[in-house]
């Protein structure tokens, strides 16, 4: 009953994963389609050689690490606020849930025109109140650029983190907040000793489900900057798409689709570690 399934994942998954292998340790001919020679980790080496592609792999892990430090603290900041009950609270999740229905590649273009360096109505809004004399060119700044794409990524992201933190909350035991209240626990008492270790089980498998998506984005590095000013906005999925799309450089794409693996593969086995460490302290 399994087989049909296992092998349509086998052909979406496993075959392209095999083949990746085998082109990352190879030179491909585009003309036959066929491997011209295998280099072993030739490819790999010559990667980590580059000192522009080792400041592409840094900045792809701080790019990364910034989208889920950020869109964690600001999702359990506002699924505290819907948590609570006031006035408007339901059109307030409403709105909160919006930027899920929006398409990757439309709000790019959103993105884009908020921060555009002549019409923006960001560059509008802070020469009103004063806090630019004069216009900004924001996605040619390399500075600033790569800031605006985790803008938008986190902005992306907040919905599905606030619905999952929201769920968690309204699922906690209230005995255990009424109990501390009793005891006289202030509220950033409370946060810090109660909330904060019943809510780490639910952060820490959204963070690892975070940081694989930021590990992917495309769409909105397309949209806005194509991995410029330079290469300041170049991540390695972006790199991967330059180097396999528009160099035809299959070899090295391969390679470098890998080290994004890789990275990644730490990053969430850390995460793991993390989560396992605490459980066992009881947090």
């Amino acid at each position: 009953m399994t087989i049909p399934a296992v092998a349509l994942v086998a052909g979406i998954y496993l075959y392209p994963a095999i083949r990746t292998v085998i082109l990352s340790m190879s030179e491909f001919d585009l003309v036959t389609l066929e491997v011209e020679r295998f280099v072993g980790f030739e490819n790999f080496i010559r990667l980590f050689q580059s000192p522009s592609f080792l400041e592409i792999l840094t900045r792809t892990v701080y790019f990364g690490l910034m989208i889920v430090a950020l869109t964690t603290v600001l999702a359990f900041l506002v699924a505290l606020l819907l948590n609570e009950r006031f006035i408007g609270r339901t059109v307030l999740r409403v709105a909160v849930l919006l930027p899920w229905a929006i398409p990757p590649v439309v709000a790019g273009v959103l993105f884009g025109q908020l921060f555009h360096a002549e019409i923006g109505f960001v560059n509008a809004i802070l020469f009103r109140l004063g806090l630019i004399d004069r216009y900004q060119v924001w996605l040619s700044d390399p500075n600033i650029a790569l800031h605006v794409i985790i803008m938008l990524e986190v902005w992306r992201a907040l919905p599905f983190m606030i619905l999952f933190f929201l769920a968690g909350l309204q699922s906690l035991p209230h005995d255990v907040f009424e109990a501390a209240a009793i005891d006289g626990a202030g509220i950033l008492s409370r946060i810090r000793h109660v909330l904060l270790p019943l809510v780490t089980p639910i952060a820490l498998p959204l963070m690892i489900i975070q940081f694989i998506w930021a590990m992917k984005a495309f769409d909105s590095i397309f949209v806005l900057t194509r991995g410029g000013p330079g290469r300041a906005t170049m991540t390695l999925n972006y790199y991967v798409y330059q180097q396999g799309f528009q160099n035809f450089d299959l070899g090295p794409a391969a390679a470098a689709a890998y080290v994004l693996l890789a990275v990644t593969l730490v990053v969430v086995v850390t995460i793991m570690i993390i989560q396992r460490i605490l459980a066992k302290r009881g947090l």
